[in-house]
């Protein structure tokens, strides 16, 4: 009888055990494959062999790339074809930048015989078909990035320690205010912003600060402040709560750095990774790369950047910059007119939850912004019909941490508030049941 109940023991909680690991199987199957799993890239060749520079895409499909001697090409399809534009320049195109189809910006620097002497800017209304050049009339300032918010306002930053606004297009353009002046001098590689009010823009010089410069008021005025002993040469805004850095030198290594209050405050730190990170790009939240200048390969996270490894480049190809468009989308450009696509590891996806889309009893849609979490976020959800729905939060082994919610709710959208104090930085499930349909969406907590 002894030896019976110690069998029955084991037993349940072999079961228990089996359960656990089971619900975790099956809540990480229900996301995407492809989110967690690492990519490979391809390399293309395109119609030059000039070194290319710059990229942007507005959407999976359509972008342009601009490389030396003035090189602008464009895809429709991805990047299976290019097709050649006429620029009328014959310098390198250093930035491009595009509001819609047919609306954009670029950025090349006029020279003499001795070398750059200043900034000229192009612009097209026709998608590139005509590109418009224009000299800055200020000699020796240089500029590295051009965005514009609408038609009508955009910003440019360069060296030295430049940032010019124009409220008409580009017709006119004039130098912003700063708050201070002790990084007066200091080049600044890039700008972006949150929304209409708040931006942020990045660069610094070697062994002496890297710096990140802030509005809060439309780009009129800017502060200025030191994160790290080395330039911050890109970042990319992944949501207002995760902003991601990079930068370095050969001396300390890459670089990188991570704001989760729209740039106000950073967390930098050296990876011990002999290389300059000089573009960075995230895939998703959670699944990131970053380019090594000079080195021919990458640095890949898939945990929001905490731990990286290296990905060496196909072909020994050199990367000048990396984007994704999407999720499923994204290109490096390289040296001799070679480009790199992305190609995720599966190329199909799994649905994230189980119920009949045609079901009309079916919750429409799950929420969760802002996504990485640092201390609260919001949940929304919308209901087709009324009935009791149940929230719960899971960890990635599956264990249910937390109920969120187990109420009746008509239909419509409604919202949950998530107190993230109690839970550790990582990645999470929330899932969402209304009678038998369910929906899981990830959390990650970033700390």
């Amino acid at each position: 009888m002894y030896l019976i109940g110690i069998h029955s023991s084991v037993s349940n909680r072999f079961l228990d055990l089996s359960k656990k690991i089971l619900r975790a199987i099956l809540l990480i199957s229900l996301i995407t494959y492809s989110a967690y799993s690492q990519g490979s890239w391809i390399p293309y060749k395109t119609p030059t062999d000039k070194n290319l520079k710059s990229i942007f895409f507005i959407d999976s499909l359509k972008g342009w790339i601009g490389g030396d001697s003035g090189l602008i090409m464009f895809t429709s399809n991805g990047g299976l074809n290019w097709q050649l534009q006429q620029t009328n320049v014959t310098t390198s195109i250093h930035d491009l930048y595009f509001l819609d189809s047919l609306r954009g910006w670029g950025l090349t620097w006029h020279q003499n015989i001795y070398g750059p002497i200043g900034t000229t800017f192009l612009k097209t209304t026709n998608g590139g078909l005509n590109w418009f050049a224009e000299q800055y009339p200020k000699d020796f300032t240089f500029f590295y990035s051009i965005i514009f918010n609408d038609t009508l306002k955009g910003w440019v930053c360069g060296h030295p320690g430049s940032i010019l606004r124009t409220n008409n297009g580009g017709l006119d353009w004039n130098e912003v205010k700063f708050t201070n002046v002790q990084f007066s001098e200091f080049p600044i590689f890039k700008i972006r912003f949150f929304n209409q009010n708040i931006g942020i823009g990045c660069g610094g010089v070697i062994d002496i600060f890297g710096v990140i410069w802030r509005t809060t008021d439309g780009g009129e005025f800017w502060d200025s402040f030191p994160v790290g002993p080395e330039p911050i040469n890109d970042f990319q805004i992944i949501s207002d709560d995760f902003v991601f850095a990079v930068g370095g030198d050969y001396e300390y290594g890459t670089a990188v750095s991570h704001s989760t209050d729209m740039g106000l405050s950073w967390n930098y730190r050296t990876l011990d990774i002999f290389g300059i990170a000089n573009s960075v790009a995230f895939r998703n939240p959670v699944e990131g790369w970053l380019n090594l200048k000079g080195e021919r390969k990458f640095l890949v996270t898939i945990d929001s950047g905490r731990t990286w490894n290296e990905y060496l480049i196909p072909d020994s190809l050199q990367p000048n910059k990396i984007i994704f468009t999407d999720s499923l989308h994204g290109y490096a450009i390289c040296d001799s007119g070679y480009i790199l696509k992305y190609k995720p590891k599966f190329e199909t996806s799994v649905k994230e939850n189980n119920f009949d889309r045609s079901s009309s009893k079916q919750p429409l849609e799950l929420k969760i912004f802002p996504n990485p979490v640092n201390s609260s976020s919001n949940i929304q959800f919308d209901l087709n019909s009324p009935g009791y729905v149940n929230v719960e939060i899971f960890s990635i082994l599956g264990e249910k941490l937390k109920t969120l919610t187990d109420n009746f709710f008509e239909a419509g959208r409604h919202n949950l508030k998530l107190n993230a104090d109690e839970l550790q930085s990582g990645v999470y499930f929330i899932k969402l049941t209304q009678e038998k349909n369910f929906i899981v969406r990830k959390l990650i907590i970033l700390k």
